[in-house]
C-alpha cells in the first residue's frame, strides 16, 4: 500500500467544518496497531452501522439534517474503502467548455405562470389551480 493511496483514502475520510478538518475515520492511526486488511473490514463494519442509522433516521424524520450527514458519510466511507481495495474510482472532469458554460446566467423570457403560483390544470380541465397551502388556506 503506497503513502499516495492512504493519503488519498484520508482524504475521503476527512470534512471541512467551520473550526478546520474533522477526520471520520484517522486510517494512519489505525494501521499503527492493525494490517489493512483489519481497517478495511472495520470501514465496512462502520459503513453498515450508518446504513443502519439511516434507515432509521429516514423512518423518524426524512427530512432531518442528519439524513444529508449520513449519506455524505456513506459515500466517503465507500470512496475510502475503493481506494484501498485498490478499485479503480471515477472521478468526474469537467470540459473547458463545460466548465466555462456552467457558470453563466442565462437570460430566460419569464412565462405569465412561473412567479404566480398558478398554473393551468390540464388534468379536469379547469383554468387554474393554487399550489401547496394557498389552497388549503382557502378550504
Amino acid at each position: 500500500m503506497t503513502n499516495e493511496t492512504l493519503a488519498e483514502a484520508q482524504d475521503y475520510l476527512t470534512v471541512e467544518k467551520d473550526d478546520g478538518y474533522k477526520r471520520i475515520v484517522d486510517i494512519h492511526h489505525l494501521l499503527q496497531s492493525h494490517n489493512i486488511n483489519e481497517v478495511i473490514e472495520f470501514l465496512k463494519d462502520y459503513l453498515r452501522g450508518k446504513e443502519r442509522a439511516l434507515k432509521s433516521m429516514i423512518l423518524i424524520d426524512k427530512t432531518h439534517h442528519k439524513v444529508d450527514q449520513y449519506v455524505a458519510a456513506m459515500f466517503r466511507m465507500t470512496m475510502a474503502i475503493k481506494t484501498l481495495e485498490g478499485e479503480e474510482v471515477a472521478i468526474i472532469e469537467r470540459s473547458k467548455q463545460g466548465a466555462n458554460e456552467s457558470g453563466k446566467l442565462h437570460n430566460r423570457h419569464s412565462s405569465s405562470d412561473s412567479s404566480s403560483g398558478e398554473r393551468k390544470n390540464f388534468l379536469n380541465g379547469s383554468a387554474h389551480r393554487i399550489f401547496g397551502n394557498a389552497k388549503q388556506r382557502a378550504a
